[in-house]
């Protein structure tokens, strides 16, 4: 078995590396400071700090850097009293009071527990492509094991919210600004640099920043914390925010084994909590969708593209392919349509050559590979034709002029044989096949997508089906007592990004009626209401809402009468006062049958890509996780419940599938693996 720690020894020195010993260390999943390795660092210390000879210890990383856990919480795991695995606390204090000093080489990525290993050492070098990354934030935590405690009472609190905040990972000469690191030196000779410098540290010499320094200078930094949290941008989560800036404060103001209690509290307080568990859900779940599932996920190999057509295409979409050396054609609905795209990719280009991201060379070579075409029949043989139709006769057009070799992949319409359908939301893509012909086509389908950053899944028009459960539900909640109003506040309250009636409005009704149609569901009284009253939407100064001058929406003159008449129409005499929680229960809870319907039919192969899915196209807050997240917090047998008592007002019959979680005793997320949950 492969040793994922040792050690050489060189005249009193202990070099002891972190990770595999060979070549194939850099190609294996990451898995961090697991049980396995904190273990083996533990006896590794053991054994070197037993030394009679020991001048310095020096630890560094493996041929592939320091270990990096994708979820840092995997790192920050407690110690196991029955197997005698430490914490990293428990490493980090060992290192921390080691009987000679330590010095940290850090190379590669630095984030989670190689972030609090080195900040106990006594001294850490780093190289000027070293790169310093926090994930935790984005995940709803705090550096944990001593890493805020021992970098704010070393650099200050000020330097804290600036690396864990930092918009980008940090490298060498800016980490070394914030105190991360206490010296740079180049790749040949840090090795020899920290041994130098480890020598002189064991003769008595100072590091650099003492490891104390902002503690024993508590005023300025804690003055100099107020002014860095006053020029914070808005936007970060107060909660999350108060709870580090707690931290901070205690490690500027308390012994350090306090302040480190303090921290230990805090982040298992946030690690608990639900917003950290639903961001780590999505975390795992944007993994899993690099790659597909379903029967695409089995084709191999991966034929290549190289030439691709495109049919109104966003300027990033071709920016990006052109950056990834591909050969574009691509066309528009209108001439300045076209001639816009031209010139906002030359603006680009040019921005990039002047800021030195790309040189002359590489300019002109782009520029060749890109291909203005007039018309659909213009274009040349190519491996995909991306095409989002304007209207009908367009989309006629381009079916009627594509090569019959050439995929057509289809936004916003319905793909038939030899098409593949793509449903799109921002920075997100569902795709599936027209016929199983296709199916071979969608993984490198999805590797053109990728290439602007877009998550893509395998999935049968899913943003769209979410959003049309979305306002159905919606519209279920009106008829049952609530006001549109009512039910757009709660929601937006609870995470949603804008109502769905607020929603409704924006695309404007005959696109929102032909999406009902897509997904198989027939609007009820409300929307049928609004159709030939000349209600059309926010474009037509009125729809579900009055929009005066355009602008913030009002409820329509008489709505009280008109839904009473609406109610009555359906059979509701007694319409019922739904509270905000009722009405964010009952919509959720259809939008998560939504997603079980999907998963029972194969319209979808993971509930986790449902969740990306919903938080893309439905602009839920990722601290809410999504739909099934959410049904999982509740339980799948209240779930079924909640949807079997709809059914009496017109919401579709709950999924057998959810029969077969309860009895089984697992949620959608615990059940998901590798294939269709349904099967």
């Amino acid at each position: 078995m492969e040793r994922r720690v040792w050690v050489q020894r060189q005249e009193g020195m202990a070099l002891v590396h972190l990770g595999g010993r060979g070549p194939r260390e850099a190609a294996e999943p990451d898995r961090g400071f697991d049980a396995e390795l904190r273990a083996a660092l533990d006896a590794v210390l053991t054994q070197v700090f037993a030394l009679s000879d020991l001048q310095a210890v020096v630890l560094r990383g493996g041929a592939g850097g320091w270990p990096s856990a994708a979820d840092p919480a995997q790192d920050y795991a407690p110690a196991d009293t029955n197997s005698g695995v430490p914490g990293l606390a428990d490493l980090c204090a060992r290192i921390a009071a080691a009987p000679v000093p330590v010095i940290a080489v850090l190379t590669g990525r630095i984030s989670g527990g190689a972030l609090a290993l080195s900040q106990a050492a006594a001294l850490r070098l780093a190289l000027p492509t070293t790169q310093f990354t926090f994930p935790e934030p984005a995940l709803g935590l705090i550096p944990a094991a001593g890493g805020t405690v021992r970098l704010a009472r070393r650099a200050g609190g000020a330097a804290v919210l600036e690396a864990l905040l930092a918009p980008h990972p940090l490298g060498g000469e800016a980490a070394m600004r914030l105190g991360l690191c206490d010296a740079l030196a180049s790749e040949g000779t840090i090795e020899a640099t920290a041994l130098a410098e480890a020598l002189r540290c064991a003769e008595g010499a100072a590091p650099f920043l003492p490891q104390e320094a902002a503690f024993e200078a508590a005023g300025p930094a804690l003055d100099a914390l107020v002014a860095a949290r006053a020029r914070l941008a808005p936007g970060h989560p107060a909660a999350w925010l108060a709870r580090l800036i707690e931290v901070i404060e205690a490690a500027l103001l308390l012994p350090l084994a306090a302040a480190l209690d303090v921290e230990t509290v805090v982040y298992e307080d946030l690690r608990v909590g639900t917003a950290s568990a639903a961001l780590r859900h999505l975390a795992r779940a944007r993994r899993r969708a690099q790659g597909l599932a379903g029967p695409a996920a089995t084709v191999t190999p991966v034929a290549r593209v190289t030439r691709l057509a495109l049919w109104n295409p966003s300027e990033r979409q071709l920016l990006a392919l052109l950056g990834r050396g591909l050969e574009v054609q691509f066309g528009a609905s209108s001439a300045p349509r076209l001639e816009a795209l031209l010139i906002a990719v030359a603006q680009a280009q040019e921005a990039a050559f002047a800021a030195g991201r790309i040189d002359a060379a590489r300019r002109e070579a782009d520029w060749a590979r890109l291909e203005p075409v007039a018309a659909p029949e213009d274009f040349l043989p190519a491996d995909l034709l991306i095409a989002v139709p304007s209207d009908a006769a367009e989309l006629a057009g381009l079916r009627a002029a594509r090569d019959p070799a050439v995929p057509l992949v289809l936004s916003g319409a319905l793909p038939g044989p030899g098409e593949i359908g793509l449903d799109r939301a921002p920075g997100f893509a569902a795709i599936w096949p027209g016929g199983p012909a296709e199916i071979a086509e969608l993984p490198r389908l999805a590797a053109v997508l990728r290439a602007d950053g877009t998550q893509v899944i395998a999935a049968t028009a899913l943003a769209l089906r979410l959003e049309v459960a979305w306002i159905a539900a919606a519209e279920r909640a009106v008829l049952a007592g609530a006001s549109p109003a009512e039910v757009d506040a709660a929601l937006t309250r609870w995470g949603f990004a804008e109502g769905p009636f607020a929603r409704l409005d924006a695309l404007g009704l005959a696109t929102v009626q032909a999406r009902f149609v897509v997904a198989g569901r027939q609007g009820r009284a409300l929307v049928a209401a609004l159709a030939g009253t000349g209600r059309a939407g926010r474009a037509a100064g009125a729809g579900v809402y009055d929009y005066p001058d355009g602008k913030i929406p009002q409820p329509r003159p008489g709505e009280a009468g008109w839904l009473s008449a609406l109610r009555l129409a359906e059979g509701i005499t007694a319409p019922a006062r739904l509270s905000a929680a009722e009405i964010v229960a009952r919509v959720l809870a259809e939008i998560a049958g939504e997603g079980a319907a999907a998963l029972q039919t194969g319209r979808a192969y993971r509930a986790s890509d449902i969740d990306l899915a919903a938080v893309a196209a439905l602009g839920i807050a990722p601290e809410r996780g999504g739909p099934m997240f959410e049904a999982d917090r509740i339980g799948v047998l209240a779930l079924r419940k909640r949807l079997r008592a709809l059914i009496a007002e017109g919401a579709p019959l709950p999924a057998p599938l959810l029969d077969r979680l309860i009895r089984d005793g697992r949620g959608f997320l615990t059940a998901e693996g590798g294939g269709s949950i349904a099967g």
